[in-house]
């Protein structure tokens, strides 16, 4: 069972980034993940004159690359691309269906007002695939993840992945929401008052912001909430910089109609500044399940719900569980995980069930016992 199955690695194989590599291997040393390292060449490389040149000098580089990755036990493979960067990673991330493009910042093609290069602003408004931008100088394994939310199904699905490595990895999860205060303006005719009305709006925030928190299942995760006052990309940007961020998840659509077309006003002005590594999800989430259903050994629909409640799959592990049941409804191992995972989930009746079940087998079990000793010992007797 996978988790995080592809993950998609453009790289200029002789100058991989090392950081880049490294959050790959930390990804896919926890989810068994596939690596496809991406060599993108100009398109002049094809021609039959230099083609075979070219390609023993890239097959060498590589296979030093995909040798010391299967030192480590990470299954990788390569791909060439001709032509375009940015075409040739959006139809390769396509093609293979990847969970995830993992690239590197290159910070030479950085200005003042831009921290961000071309290509990974290109992948981030274009592709569907989750983007993670690593930055230069960042932790390998965050520490600590950030996750700025508006309530949009952007958000939440920003949300929904920061929660799943944020419990992965053992990080600090920080989850904010930011008010923005209506501005005085003196040219209205209108006799508003601002304070008053501004205290009625960040009460309305801050309900909104704890129902949107009430949807997630935060269970074994160290995390923080936090409303906070004032222009909301300044605020998220500070608050990442003042706090070490490692790592921030963000939706790349906002609310309003115009956002959805476009990236998303406050994370496009986020990206520019770039203020930790960051992950961009749209229409699809990092972690997606694979489970094989036909599979009628008990012992690995049990490990596969081990595996789920260990990444926050609360419900579907509960449901890997119930078809070992079904093989065996004697099975106590079974029984004790669902009546953890019914407490966990704050379901106590059914925690109770389970419970009662269990007592019950392990009585039948005793007595049974208890039966055996006693016929064994009266044959003994005769």
């Amino acid at each position: 069972m996978r988790l995080l199955e592809k993950i998609l690695i453009p790289v200029r194989i002789n100058e991989t980034s090392a950081e880049q590599l490294n959050v790959a291997i930390q990804l896919a040393n926890k989810f068994h993940s596939q690596v496809i390292l991406l060599h993108v060449l100009p398109i002049e490389a094809k021609m039959d004159s230099i083609n075979s040149l070219i390609m023993k000098y890239v097959d060498n580089d590589f296979e030093k690359v995909l040798d010391n990755l299967k030192k480590i036990g990470i299954h990788a493979e390569k791909r060439i691309g001709y032509g375009n960067m940015f075409d040739q990673i959006i139809s390769i991330a396509e093609m293979e269906n990847v969970n995830l493009i993992l690239i590197v910042n290159e910070m030479e093609h950085i200005d003042d007002n831009y921290k961000i290069d071309v290509v990974a602003e290109k992948l981030i408004r274009k592709s569907q695939k989750p983007i993670w931008v690593v930055k230069s100088g960042s932790n390998t394994i965050p520490d600590k993840i950030l996750c700025p939310v508006d309530f949009s199904d952007a958000s939440e699905r920003a949300l929904n992945n920061a929660i799943k490595i944020s419990r992965t990895f053992q990080s600090k999860l920080f989850v904010i929401t930011v008010f923005e205060p209506l501005e005085e303006n003196s040219s209205m005719r209108y006799n508003i008052n601002y304070k008053k009305e501004n205290e009625e709006l960040e009460n309305e925030t801050k309900k909104k912001f704890e129902d949107f928190i009430k949807k997630f299942n935060f269970t074994d995760v160290d995390y923080n909430t936090k409303l906070i006052r004032g222009k909301t990309h300044e605020k998220i940007i500070a608050f990442a910089t003042k706090n070490n961020i490692d790592l921030i998840f963000m939706g790349a659509t906002g609310k309003s109609l115009l956002q959805r077309v476009l990236l998303g006003s406050i994370t496009e002005m986020v990206i520019r500044e770039l203020p930790s590594s960051m992950v961009i999800t749209k229409s699809e989430n990092i972690l997606n399940l694979k489970i094989d259903f036909e599979i009628s050994e008990i012992e690995k629909h049990f490990s596969n719900a081990i595996k789920l409640e260990k990444n926050g799959y609360y419900k579907e592990a509960i449901d890997q569980l119930k078809i070992c049941l079904q093989i065996n409804d004697l099975h106590i191992p079974t029984l004790n995980a669902l009546i953890k995972l019914y407490n966990k989930m704050g379901k106590k009746e059914l925690s109770e069930t389970y419970s009662n079940k269990l007592e019950e087998i392990l009585s039948r079990l005793w007595d049974k016992k208890i039966e055996l000793e006693i016929r064994k010992n009266y044959r003994l007797n005769q």
